[in-house]
């Protein structure tokens, strides 16, 4: 009888550290839906405006240049948090232009999502992000060549202050000319409004699937929201 007993014993004993530490292991993955993350920048949505946004005036100081966080898509990197005041980021340009009405991780709470609903959102935005680094890249590639003949002509106009041809102030106001002039090239380049289409399309893709996703209110709700999102693939 205590032999039985004793066997029972152990038997419970063992089926509980075994619930215990598969348990941990499994709270431990950041995968675990119900670990999830919102915060992070694998949730934010990036599209053709933030590439616009990349491309930082010249200025008497610095030449005209690409920001590094967008080109590498290095945002996206590490499970940091991804938030306006994030001390990582701070002084960065790209970062304070952008506009985190598109932080989907700020809203998705809101949804009260099932597990199996935030694992299908996770997966989502993760395919949108690989489809759309590329992009980001050939927008940079095909813009180099005119981001050059920019600083080029801000070396002219440095040259002229230097020998006192004309005035800081002239210098300035010649500066802010050359960017107007430069960002119309570069969103008027045909290949810059292809890679637009390209962006547009996963854009709208993932917003898609995401409403696949939802179900009664949840849709209410998203649709709401991303009525307030401003598109740059529109008019």
């Amino acid at each position: 009888m205590k032999k039985s007993a004793l066997t029972f014993a152990l038997t419970v004993l063992s089926i509980a550290a075994l619930f215990y530490f598969t348990g941990c292991n499994d709270k431990g993955s950041v995968n675990a839906p119900w670990q999830m993350n919102f915060e992070m920048a694998r949730f934010v949505v990036i599209d053709y405006g933030d590439v616009q946004n990349a491309v930082e005036d010249g200025t008497i100081e610095n030449e005209t240049t690409f920001n590094n966080t967008m080109l590498n898509y290095a945002f996206l990197d590490g499970d940091r948090p991804f938030k306006p005041g994030d001390p990582a980021m701070r002084g960065n340009q790209w970062f304070d232009r952008f506009d985190f009405g598109k932080h989907l991780g700020l809203f998705f709470p809101r949804l009260n999502l099932t597990d199996g609903q935030k694992t299908q959102v996770r997966d989502l935005m993760t395919t949108f992000h690989t489809n759309m680094k590329p992009l980001v890249r050939q927008y940079y590639d095909a813009n180099k060549g005119i981001i050059n003949d920019a600083n080029a002509k801000r070396q002219l106009i440095l040259d002229s202050l230097k020998a006192a041809r004309i005035t800081r102030e002239q210098a300035s106001a010649d500066l802010r000319s050359l960017n107007q002039a430069t960002h119309l090239l570069i969103d008027n380049n045909p290949a810059s409004k292809t890679i637009k289409a390209a962006m547009c399309t996963e854009r709208n893709t993932l917003f898609a699937g995401i409403r696949a996703v939802l179900q009664g209110d949840q849709i209410t709700k998203w649709d709401d929201w991303i009525s307030k999102i401003k598109n740059p693939c529109t008019p």
